[in-house]
């Protein structure tokens, strides 16, 4: 399988600590293992790597970016930059067509995009996993990741699954709390920004 580790944001919510050109991704605010000090990517690398997931990681990023992403990921993952930044969707159209156009990954093969800064415990790598194996069953053509909300935040994106009223999940995008609250009331979840998908899924998506 291949991991797509979305890594271009911006990270400003911790200026001045994060900026431009020094995400909050790559600030070393969280102890490891051994004792030393990691970034939020470099603890999500270390726990993809410690997983049962057996996977090939990529890391899309800009190009500012790329050096600390170099400094911080070490061995055995390929780097993907923009040439300019853009949304979510691009970034993961950009990564898909490099594994399929550079890398000549099989369209069969199983993709999933993980953001680069969740504070997260073994079980999500393990959920991960089970999304990975609906895909390859064929039980679906594209599985997300929902959280059940604690609280009504406007700090999230929300799921809406599909319904009897709804044919197609739908999705809302920080919304204000009371809307939030509405939300919640039908069933939304938060959007943990994890998608699995077959390559050759998304790569139709993009050429049509």
């Amino acid at each position: 399988m291949q991991i797509i580790l979305l890594c271009g944001g911006s990270g400003t919510r911790l200026w001045p600590l994060s900026n431009q050109t020094r995400s909050k991704q790559f600030l070393k605010l969280f102890s490891a293992p051994d004792g030393t000090a990691e970034s939020m990517f470099q603890r999500v690398l270390r726990q993809i790597r410690e997983s049962k997931l057996n996977a090939t990681i990529s890391v899309a990023t800009s190009e500012s970016q790329r050096d600390s992403v170099i400094a911080q990921g070490g061995e055995g993952i390929s780097i993907i930059t923009e040439p300019s930044r853009r949304d979510t969707f691009p970034a993961i159209a950009l990564a898909t067509s490099y594994l399929a156009k550079v890398k000549k990954i099989s369209p069969d093969e199983a993709v999933v995009v993980i953001p680069c800064d969740p504070y997260t415990e073994a079980g999500y790598y393990d959920s991960i996993g089970d999304m990975v194996d609906m895909v390859k069953s064929d039980e679906a053509d594209l599985v997300l990741m929902g959280i059940e909300p604690t609280e009504p935040s406007s700090k999230f994106g929300y799921i809406i699954p599909s319904t009897i009223y709804a044919e197609k999940v739908s999705f809302v995008e920080k919304p204000d709390r009371s809307k939030a609250e509405a939300l919640i009331a039908n069933g939304a979840l938060w959007n943990g920004g994890v998608f699995a998908f077959k390559l050759g899924y998304l790569l139709n998506i993009i050429s049509n």
